[in-house]
């Protein structure tokens, strides 16, 4: 089990299962039927291979026919790489809170729930937050592909250099 990559973020007794295993992950995600994808403005940063982290998670959601939701910087960048249509814009807060809602059902308003919400390229203090309050109050089962840890989301990638990390998802999106 990886350890928080904050030491202060200690969450209590329920704590997320560290997914060593790239392979694992995306079949955790392939399992998911409903799928959000929750992308921050962090991931305009860091490049996976010779894509941005934003990039990588657009194509991750196109995969699995999910829902995208950008933070407003996001949402800029990827507005000039695919249709708006495709893309809902909201802060983090917003998002957590409608999550929160039992009745929001989703983006489209039809069909189902959620069953699976997963984040990249939040500030790890602040997604935290949010992931503690989805652990706590929803049944979401919340995934986090940031290169920390995060104790509070369902599943998350081990602490990781980012060379590594960049090879753990190159390898979780070939297998989608």
């Amino acid at each position: 089990m990886s350890k928080p990559y904050q030491k202060a973020n200690i969450p209590g007794p329920e704590v997320g299962v560290s997914v060593f295993d790239p392979n694992a992950l995306a079949a955790i995600i392939k399992k998911s039927s409903r799928v959000l994808v929750v992308i921050g403005a962090e991931s305009l940063k860091d490049m996976i291979g010779k894509i941005t982290y934003t990039e990588f998670l657009l194509e991750l959601g196109r995969k699995t026919k999910a829902n995208i939701i950008t933070t407003t910087t996001a949402y800029k960048f990827l507005s000039e790489k695919t249709k708006v249509d495709d893309l809902s814009v909201m802060s983090l807060i917003n998002i957590t809170n409608r999550l929160k809602d039992p009745n929001w059902l989703n983006l489209t308003r039809e069909g189902e729930k959620y069953n699976l919400v997963i984040f990249g390229g939040f500030l790890i203090y602040y997604v935290s937050q949010s992931l503690s309050t989805l652990k706590n109050y929803t049944e979401y089962r919340t995934v986090s592909l940031d290169r920390f840890h995060h104790p509070n989301a369902r599943f998350s990638l081990p602490n990781l250099e980012k060379l590594e990390w960049g090879k753990y998802l190159e390898v979780v999106l070939s297998k989608l």
